[in-house]
């Protein structure tokens, strides 16, 4: 028994004894009933019991009944076997000479209907003939084409060619005629876009019914008989459909015309002639094609027709291969002196031609490359790159001599107030002159060749770097005593310097996060590896050719079987996925910095620099994927700003720190006691300090808003240093030469250094002198229990000068001021305080 038939068991006992264990009553039922289908199924088996013997006695007769009877079959099949044979036996002559009567007579039929097609090619060709009607020959000359479909080899095939190729060129130049006169009757070519008003009925009815005929008797040879092929390197592209390449008949002969030849609209150093013309000729014709072509091979569902696209291609295959002429005469022409300057007019047509693509993207709403494809081979690409180059060093050669390149952008008469007022005129012109260079690649279909240009970007860069670098050592050579002390319009060469390397860096940096530099570093890595893995490869096929019989074989582990070599190229990416594979890393790193926002809050500009002239180094992976696809350049930029900004701040200080003598001569120890408001700058302060901060403020002037906050910064950090050991650490001070050295501090360093958008007092620009003033002006019991602690609990020191706040001053030097406070001095050292006086 299956569990299928104990579960139904059990569920049936469930339903009839019920689920109440104190209630049984209908157990007893179910009991009765199964012990009366038990006495039944018992009287059962003992009535079979008597009846056996009977009931076999009848089936073994039957059986040996059926027995008998198969036997007689079996005989008689036997002998209807040997009969069949000796029939066939007897008739196999006969079958023999009837089967090769029919093959005969299956040949004489194949030759017949052999002959009939023939019969039925010459009768096709006949009713051509005959007939007038056009439609009926279209219908004959697909018959044509459908036998030529069936007849594949022998002499029949090319028969049935030979008559479909005869009637083809009939029917082309018959419906060519004909669609010619349809065009003249519309006045094909348009001088001027259609009109508004529709041609006339009749002849748009002539002229859809022959677009439809020429398109129906169209051949797949026919796509090959009129291509020329001049450069066997070059991509052949399929030609225009059959009636697109009558419609561009007529302008192909006015452009031959115009634009060859000795014509004067023939001029070589005119291009942007021809390739306005083109551009005419698509605006006038392209929307005739799209509504009265392009339906007609819908119609018929040739799905491989696009009549526009193939139509403005035509045109702008002619203007490609008068560029490509055009350029080549330019080697030949300057050997002959006919052309004064060679490189502006190849500048001129490289120009026009890159203003062409643009005008015919937006124009044609698709990005046809055949006319960039000529300005992208080998030797015009190596020349274009080379007259970028230049030219580009000749305007930055130009730029930077003219005496307004320091000048800032929006300086003059009408001078407006913005953040343009410190960008030099020639760092503008140099990000300008890098912008245009983008603009005229950008273009390029191809990212190895914006690549090159990228390299060009990038020497241009550096040699941008050289000039500045350069014009720095001459501004330090004429900084003189009187520099930045007076407010004057012109803006010194060092400032220009600075903020000329600063803005380039800036710009760059921009760029580099741009979705057009993100997909030329990517694209750069990716082909790199790419490059590597093809090395790669080659090298392992070099050391597989060595051996004979192991090319497709490797060894396995230890069975001694070999199988076969896995294919290195399966995993290997081609060009095309390197490219795809670039742009989408692009747009992933486009996605996300769009979806961080950026915290200006974690930049804090008045932090003090230790070293300006190695602030940013070019070593690690931070500086480089800032920089992206620029690499090292915008480091390099940093290093010379920040070497001008070093070298302004030395300027600046330079006579601060010969002016600090006798402010550091003053004797700090036995100054009165005068109130606070009476208080003013010490007399020694006065003037050095006054000169600084014009230079800073005249520097500020002249620099970039976060230029001046970082040499703001830095300069308080020498400041801060400088007085602190000079001063603080060399000097005893009493309660009024405290209040004073506090005075000068609070109220007169702090605010010369203090940015003006800020409050002086919430600003921490000289903490060492701050913490020295909190020192100095401690209460007497305070100090002296500071002072205590730091001399017998060294380890505490640190914490308790935490108390105080005192966190830039070392242990020792606390101690010291401490201890050179008049009123702390004790009986120890009397002799050492009397000698102040």
């Amino acid at each position: 028994m299956n569990d299928e038939d104990k579960k139904a068991i059990e569920q049936n006992l469930n339903l009839r004894i019920g689920g109440d264990i104190n209630e049984l009553k209908a157990a007893n039922g179910v009991e009765a009933d199964l012990v009366l289908q038990r006495d039944h199924i018992q009287g059962l088996l003992n009535l079979a019991n008597a009846d056996v013997p009977a009931k076999l006695s009848s089936a073994l007769k039957k059986s040996e009944l059926n027995s008998t009877q198969v036997k007689k079959l079996s005989d008689r099949n036997e002998e209807l076997k040997k009969k069949v044979e000796a029939f066939l036996k007897k008739t196999e002559p006969l079958r023999n000479d009837i089967e090769s009567r029919f093959d005969a007579i299956k040949k004489l039929e194949a030759v017949l209907i052999y002959l009939k097609s023939y019969e039925q090619i010459d009768d096709m060709s006949r009713q051509m003939k005959q007939t007038n009607d056009e439609e009926q020959m279209v219908t004959l000359y697909l018959e044509f084409r459908k036998l030529c479909q069936s007849y594949q080899k022998g002499h029949r095939a090319a028969y049935v060619r030979e008559y479909r190729h005869y009637w083809h060129n009939v029917l082309k130049d018959k419906f060519t005629q004909s669609y010619e006169e349809v065009l003249k009757s519309l006045k094909w070519p348009f001088s001027s876009p259609p009109e508004a008003s529709p041609p006339p009925k009749e002849a748009m009815a002539k002229f859809t019914s022959l677009t439809k005929n020429l398109f129906l008797i169209e051949e797949p040879e026919d796509f090959m008989t009129d291509v020329k092929v001049k450069d066997e390197s070059a991509q052949v592209e399929k030609p225009p459909c059959l009636p697109v390449r009558i419609l561009l008949r007529p302008l192909k002969k006015r452009f031959q015309f115009h634009f060859t030849g000795s014509r004067q609209t023939a001029r070589i150093d005119r291009p942007e002639w021809f390739l306005t013309q083109t551009l005419t000729w698509i605006k006038h014709h392209q929307g005739f094609v799209r509504t009265q072509v392009q339906p007609v091979a819908d119609k018929i569902e040739l799905t491989h027709v696009k009549a526009v696209d193939e139509f403005n291609s035509g045109l702008i295959a002619l203007s490609a291969e008068r560029l490509h002429t055009v350029l080549a005469l330019y080697h030949t022409q300057a050997a002959k002196g006919d052309i004064v300057d060679v490189d502006a007019a190849f500048a001129h047509a490289v120009d026009e031609t890159l203003g062409f693509q643009k005008e015919l993207l937006e124009i044609t709403g698709k990005d046809v490359n055949s006319v960039l494809s000529i300005l992208t081979k080998a030797e015009t690409f190596v020349r274009w790159l080379s007259v970028e180059k230049k030219y580009a060093l000749a305007k930055m050669d130009e730029s930077l001599g003219c005496s307004q390149w320091s000048e800032g952008v929006g300086a003059g008469a009408g001078a407006a107030t913005g953040s343009a007022l410190w960008i030099p005129r020639a760092a503008d012109w140099f990000v300008t002159l890098l912008r245009t260079i983008e603009d005229r690649y950008v273009l390029l279909p191809q990212p190895g060749h914006r690549l090159q240009f990228l390299e060009l970007q990038l020497e241009l860069v550096e040699e941008w770097r050289v000039r500045l670098t350069q014009l720095l050592g001459a501004a330090l050579d004429t900084l003189h005593v009187d520099s930045f002390l007076s407010a004057d319009a012109s803006s010194h060469p060092l400032t220009a310097v600075i903020n000329a390397a600063h803005h380039t860096r800036t710009v760059l940096l921009q760029w580099a996060h741009s979705l057009h530099y993100l997909q030329l570093h990517y694209y750069r890595r990716q082909f790199q590896n790419f490059t590597q893995q093809q090395h790669h490869e080659e090298e392992e096929e070099s050391s597989s050719s060595d051996s004979s019989d192991s090319d497709e074989y490797s060894e396995t582990e230890g069975d001694g079987v070999r199988k076969p070599r896995k294919d290195s190229n399966a995993e290997a990416l081609s060009l095309m996925e390197v490219e795809v594979r670039a742009k989408n890393l692009a747009l992933s790193e486009m996605s996300r910095q769009n979806s961080i926002a950026p915290d200006l809050n974690q930049y804090d500009v008045t932090t003090p620099i230790v070293n300006l002239a190695v602030a940013e180094p070019l070593t690690g992976e931070d500086e480089a994927e800032e920089a992206g696809v620029f690499a090292e350049a915008p480091a390099l930029l940093a290093r010379l700003r920040d070497a001008g900004l070093a070298a302004l701040a030395e300027h600046i200080l330079l006579e601060f720190k010969a002016g600090l003598k006798d402010y550091k001569r003053q004797k700090w120890h036995g100054l009165l006691i005068v109130e606070e408001m009476a208080l003013s700058v010490s007399t020694s302060l006065c003037r050095p300090l006054a000169a600084l901060c014009t230079r800073l403020s005249v520097a500020a002037q002249r620099l970039a808003p976060t230029l001046t906050a970082r040499l703001r910064a830095h300069l308080a950090d020498i400041v801060d240093s400088y007085i602190f050991e000079e001063i603080v650490l060399e000097s005893w001070f009493n309660t009024g030469g405290t209040m004073q050295f506090t005075h000068d501090v609070k109220r007169n360093l702090v605010p010369a250094f203090a940015p003006p958008n800020k409050v002086a007092s919430q600003v921490n620009q000289l903490p060492r002198l701050l913490e020295a003033c909190r020192l100095l002006n401690l209460d007497y019991d305070d100090a002296r229990r500071l002072r205590a602690v730091l001399t017998k609990q060294p380890a505490a020191a640190a914490e308790s000068l935490a108390h105080y706040h005192i966190n830039n001053i070392q242990h020792p030097q606390a101690l010291q001021i401490l201890n050179q406070r008049t009123d702390l001095s004790d009986s120890a050292s009397p002799s050492s305080v009397m000698e102040l006086f």
